[in-house]
């Protein structure tokens, strides 16, 4: 009897420790998940690949990437291929939001889970989706007008003349946010400055040196203030400046990520600000959504990552640097 008693209290016990096990370990250990995101051409998605690919690990997820070079039909198609493969959810950072709306309820109608990271679309479609993690981006906009008025005031400059901006690819939402954000706070804090002019930086440090290039000689003097929505596009924004004779400590330069670049050229001077946003943060926050779905959490609809302004005051607080393989 004792036997028994003794084989059963053992059997009980390492029932209650495999199942202690398997609560520590969480529910979502073993989950199939695919991640639809984009290519590692981008430095930023770089970063955010390589960190969802350790995260997830560590969390016991079988995560499959598949990337691409911001084409939103081929990225279409990836869902295609996604569903048919029967994950238990699929990850998403839409390459073009609008566009995947019809994709986005494939995968509805296949029922299968959808988290969205990174790009967050229309907010009135959100039913096809579970949980978006990432950037708000006109959060992030309405900060950068804040930290370009701020400029100008430590420069000593009236708060009046000509504004220029530099802006991600058109007619993406975080694109379109990032405007909206920026553009009606500058109306609201400083209505003597206007914006001139606009162009595209399609996020490349390239291509924004030409668009910024075309506006200084455009707008020459009168520009007092420039806004690249990104930090490396901020990068094409110094050296267009440099190139047409132009002093860019006496304007004020904001740009957005906290990435390494733009630390640089806060510290040198050359940039005034900027607003993080972290592909460390990101990813983090995207596993944390895996994590919570698959355990039954109540799951907002949308969860920011963190975006708070940045000056030489707080760079070395505030950003750090992105890791590396």
């Amino acid at each position: 009897m004792n036997i028994i008693r003794s084989t059963f209290g053992a059997l009980l016990a390492g029932s209650l420790l495999a199942s202690a096990s398997f609560a520590a370990e969480g529910a979502e250990a073993g989950k199939k998940v695919i991640f639809l995101g984009a290519d590692d051409i981008c430095e930023y998605c770089a970063v955010y690949n390589d960190q969802i690919r350790k995260l997830a690990a560590e969390k016991g997820i079988d995560l499959e990437v598949v990337t691409n070079k911001f084409d939103p039909a081929q990225q279409a198609t990836q869902v295609d291929q996604a569903i048919a493969k029967r994950p238990d959810a699929i990850l998403l950072w839409t390459i073009d939001g609008t566009a995947l709306f019809p994709a986005m309820r494939k995968a509805q109608r296949a029922g299968i889970p959808l988290l969205l990271t990174d790009v967050q679309p229309d907010k009135a479609r959100e039913d096809l989706w579970v949980q978006y993690t990432g950037g708000n981006y006109e959060e992030q906009g309405s900060k950068s007008a804040q930290l370009l008025v701020n400029a100008l005031k430590a420069k000593g400059k009236p708060l009046k003349g000509g504004v220029i901006m530099i802006t991600g690819i058109v007619g993406q939402a975080q694109t379109i946010s990032m405007t909206k954000g920026f553009t009606e706070t500058l109306a609201a804090l400083a209505p003597d400055l206007k914006i001139l002019g606009a162009q595209p930086g399609n996020w490349d440090t390239g291509t924004s040196t030409q668009a910024a290039a075309g506006l200084f000689t455009k707008y020459g003097d009168e520009i007092v203030g420039v806004y690249a929505a990104e930090d490396i596009m901020m990068q094409g924004v110094l050296i267009a400046a440099k190139r047409a004779g132009l002093d860019p400590t006496e304007m004020a330069m904001v740009g957005g990520g906290c990435e390494p670049v733009g630390i640089k050229n806060i510290k040198a001077g050359l940039q005034y600000g900027t607003v993080l946003q972290s592909p460390v943060d990101e990813a983090q926050y995207a596993v944390q959504s895996i994590v919570d779905l698959f355990n039954g959490a109540k799951m907002p609809k949308s969860v920011y990552v963190p975006h708070p302004m940045v000056t030489a005051e707080n760079v070395d607080e505030v950003c750090h640097p992105w890791p590396t393989n």
